[in-house]
């Protein structure tokens, strides 16, 4: 969102870790076995794990066998108290009231969750209190046409939808929507309320919408049919940002039957506060969770930070989707640790100009360390003390070789590694590595965590910067570098340059193959 690691060995679970039904309670200790199995690692038979007189289900108590990471935070509505606690966090409420959340936070990042993902093969009869998720909405407005029109794409691909599980259609729906639409740039989810069932700009983003349409040269019409509607962004190929690419995705995977709803999630630190950001040097003592928070809140650093994605019923589990991964670590370089605290069905009742008016709430500045609508106020993290997790680096991928260099405009690149980016397209460089015997998912975290700076060297010439964007290729092994237009300029061409990687930290690090040049 974000190393991620595949972060606990089998070793770390209970010997009795065996399949669990998703709510049961065996030992009537108030956490569903299957908690107690992946989140806590507490006995799912057992009301007192370790026979010390208090019961596993005490809000203390069942972080005794795990890390966890603890906060108390505020979030500027809209959020959703009933969907916080979930597979990944506990949450109880301080104070309440209708604009404003005042909430204690603990994250378990060392979850195994995503190991526990059982498909269902007969995914297609969807439960009575399902349905509403698999119905069009407002914004995810699929219709018959969309559905077939999908089905047969897919099926050209060779994915027959009502012949697979339930998993493999979560992956292959996604990751066929996202192929088939591109990215572009605009933001304005935020600024569109709704009146039964109607959008409209709302007077404070007025101004802002105006702006973007002037940019785009659209009507307003238009732009939600790229960005909020998606159907139109299905029609036109086109979706925006986490927002926009969360309706675009509960559309399709509405269409063909997946219960979906969408999340949103905040950091655990808001980067732009540096009293929060300084917690994070001197309140959390696991080396490894620090140098993930660290390296989020660097990145997030002046920028607005927040992430709304998707969640899909899948083996009798509500389960997250972000973009094409089903089943994400709550742990990576983009947010940090994900903190859970909205959901809702359709876009259109998600109340996010609350956020996109954040800064007009009266009570903004007493409370927010920034322009962001959340701020944390204490942070913490425990070692409990049954757990077996070591206080070590993250594990993982620590590096790759970056082995072939190519202009971004020049004409071999492959049409596949086309995206939206900024003008001009000639102070771009497409990267490539190697990909042989690395695994696309752990090659992503990888790219998320490691320091992205590089610099292009000529001896008798100044370095020219390159920076790393998120433009990346898992599959085929190629990410962008952007130059900006004024280190272009001074460029000299027909110099050979040799790329170097000018990064530093212990997330990782690249590599550069020997002879790797590149010439204006």
């Amino acid at each position: 969102m974000h190393a991620i690691p595949f972060l606990l060995a089998l070793s770390f679970l209970p010997t009795n870790a065996q399949r669990v039904s998703n709510d049961r309670d065996s030992d009537r200790d108030g956490l569903s076995d299957f908690h107690e199995v992946h989140k806590y690692f507490t006995d799912p038979h057992a009301d007192d794990s370790d026979g010390d007189g208090i019961p596993d289900g005490d809000w203390d108590e069942r972080r005794e066998f795990s890390y966890s990471v603890r906060a108390v935070m505020h979030v500027m509505a809209p959020f959703d108290v009933a969907s916080m606690n979930d597979d990944y966090q506990d949450v109880r409420v301080l104070d309440e009231r209708a604009d404003l959340l005042e909430f204690e936070v603990v994250v378990y990042p060392f979850n195994t969750v995503a190991e526990a993902i059982v498909p269902d093969a007969g995914w297609r009869k969807t439960p009575a209190a399902l349905r509403a998720y698999v119905a069009p909405g407002v914004c995810s407005n699929w219709d018959a046409e969309l559905r077939d029109e999908l089905t047969a794409e897919l099926r050209e691909r060779g994915v027959r939808v009502d012949s697979i599980d339930d998993v493999e259609a979560a992956r292959e729906v996604s990751r066929w929507l996202m192929e088939r639409a591109a990215f572009e740039d605009s933001f304005t989810t935020f600024a569109v309320e709704f009146e039964r069932g109607a959008p409209r700009v709302t007077a404070e983003q007025a101004d802002t919408m105006r702006r973007t349409l002037e940019r785009k040269g659209r009507s307003l019409e238009e732009q939600f049919d790229r960005e909020l509607f998606g159907k139109g962004m299905f029609a036109n190929k086109i979706h925006g940002s986490c927002t926009s690419s969360a309706i675009y995705l509960a559309t399709g995977l509405r269409a063909v039957g997946l219960p979906t709803r969408t999340i949103v999630c905040v950091p655990i630190v808001d980067a732009n506060d540096p009293r929060e950001v300084e917690w994070i040097s001197s309140r959390i003592s696991h080396v490894g969770i620090r140098a993930q928070l660290r390296a989020a809140a660097e990145k997030l650093r002046g920028s607005w930070a927040s992430h709304t994605f998707n969640e899909v019923w899948v083996g009798g589990r509500w389960r997250r989707l972000n973009y094409t991964e089903l089943g994400p670590s709550v742990l990576d370089d983009t947010l940090g640790l994900f903190v859970h605290v909205h959901t809702f069905g359709d876009h259109s009742e998600a109340r996010l100009t609350g956020w996109g008016n954040r800064e007009r709430h009266p009570l903004h500045d007493a409370l927010f360390g920034s322009h962001n609508p959340y701020s944390c106020i204490s942070l913490s993290d425990r070692f409990g003390a049954h757990s077996d997790v070591p206080n070590e680096p993250l594990q993982g991928l620590r590096e790759l070789t970056v082995q072939g260099l190519t202009w971004y405009d020049a004409p071999a690149r492959p049409e596949r590694l086309t995206t939206s980016l900024a003008a001009p397209e000639d102070r771009y460089v497409l990267a490539h590595f190697d990909t042989n015997g690395i695994d696309g998912h752990e090659a992503l975290e990888f790219y998320r965590a490691v320091d992205k700076a590089f610099v292009l060297r000529a001896s008798g010439h100044d370095d020219v910067p390159a920076v790393a964007i998120q433009k990346f290729w898992g599959d085929s092994g190629d990410f962008i570098l952007s130059i900006e237009p004024r280190d272009l300029a001074r460029m000299a061409r027909g110099t050979p340059y040799e790329l170097v990687w000018t990064g530093t930290g212990d997330a990782g690090r690249w590599n550069i193959a020997a002879g790797l040049r590149l010439e204006r």
